[in-house]
């Protein structure tokens, strides 16, 4: 029996947690108005354009420190990671392992990085970090947001972890799963990396990063031989001329400077905090009165609410049902997202709550909620 929507309201939004919906405007934009055929050492697409023109509305909307250096970095979050790793790391490590993206960088990749001691702290049954990683090592890898699990470490978290940090020793943050949709306490960190496909809505493959003057000085000076792509300092070289050192995304960039603009001018990071909230409260208090569905994250400290995972409490409701149900629809905006994330045991679902899911408010997320109830409705007397 297959399930059948009809009378039902579909919405329009994509709910994918990576890469996220658009900004309204940017997928209306022809092809070339993205700039995309030119080059990135052009004048007026680098020092006097494009580039310095984003670099400069990130640094306002991400409140980053003015004398942080920013750059953009191909290949996507993965591929910075790696870079800080192979870069910034000394002999000791430590972090937060929580969450399927936090233990590719604390353990899949710095694995690799030789001459090195890692020391992690993990999550416990409920998802949350079991205490504080060691401050006092060469450099802490932490992820505020986990777009798996929908786990968040709250302000007062990272803030310890800043204000108990070594003399010698680096904070880096993974923010790409809420960059542009979570105030962060501001300045908290020595490195942050930030994907530019999630609240930004722009494509993959591209990831902006920030750098403190002493992330700056330890770039320059790394502990070993560095692979050519992953040393900062050849990145570094650039980021006075606005430029890259090879050939970026540029349709990626543009569309991020498109989403800066609109953010900023609805009131910046503040105003994308409230949105992002109220996306998440709102599915937050559907799921409470749903027999079919619940927060993964059961305590509101440590929940996300730029991306949200929902636990499902029927015994006869799947994830992988509800997939087929909305690939079913035959609307690629539904089909893409909503998919249980692979590490996560739990019969779950992921929903973003990212700003331009619904810029207006909560419509979207109320017809999401009657299309899943009314899936799990039908799935559950099968």
């Amino acid at each position: 029996m297959r399930v059948s929507l009809q009378q039902l309201d579909l919405p329009t939004a994509s709910f994918s947690c990576g890469p996220g919906q658009g900004l309204a405007s940017v997928r209306l934009t022809p092809l070339y108005q993205t700039q995309f055929e030119r080059s990135h050492r052009a004048a007026d697409i680098s020092f006097d354009g494009l580039y310095k023109e984003t670099t400069e509305h990130l640094r306002t909307l991400l409140q980053i420190p003015t004398d942080y250096a920013v750059l953009f970095f191909p290949g996507g979050a993965t591929a910075a990671m790696d870079a800080v790793l192979w870069s910034l790391t000394q002999d000791t490590l430590s972090g937060v392992d929580i969450g399927a993206f936090s233990h590719l960088w604390c353990n899949v990749l710095a694995q690799r990085v030789p001459g090195v001691t890692r020391r992690l702290v993990t999550d416990g049954p409920d998802f949350l970090p079991q205490g504080l990683p060691d401050t006092k090592a060469s450099i802490v890898l932490l992820t505020p947001n986990e777009t798996a699990t929908g786990v968040q470490l709250p302000d007062d978290y990272l803030q310890q972890i800043w204000d108990t940090r070594g003399p010698d020793t680096l904070v880096a943050w993974d923010t790409t799963s809420c960059a542009g949709g979570r105030k962060l306490p501001a300045g908290a960190y020595d490195v942050m990396l930030f994907g530019l496909q999630k609240c930004l809505g722009a494509g993959g493959g591209t990831c902006g990063m920030a750098l403190s003057p002493h992330a700056v000085a330890r770039a320059r000076q790394p502990k070993r031989m560095v692979p050519f792509f992953l040393d900062l300092q050849n990145a570094l070289a650039y980021t006075d001329q606005f430029q890259t050192l090879n050939t970026p995304s540029t349709i990626n960039i543009w569309m991020a400077n498109e989403a800066c603009k609109w953010m900023l001018g609805r009131g910046g990071i503040f105003a994308m905090d409230t949105l992002c909230r109220q996306h998440a409260d709102s599915l937050v208090n559907w799921a409470q009165k749903s027999p079919y569905f619940k927060p993964l994250i059961s305590d509101e400290k440590y929940r996300s609410y730029t991306t949200m995972t929902l636990a499902i409490t029927h015994p006869h409701v799947t994830g992988a049902q509800i997939a087929r149900a909305l690939l079913e629809t035959g609307k690629p905006n539904l089909a893409d997202g909503l998919k249980k994330y692979r590490t996560v045991a739990a019969e779950s679902i992921r929903v973003a709550c990212f700003p331009f899911v619904d810029p207006d408010g909560i419509e979207q997320y109320k017809k999401l909620t009657a299309v899943l109830d009314e899936i799990a409705r039908q799935v559950s007397v099968l």
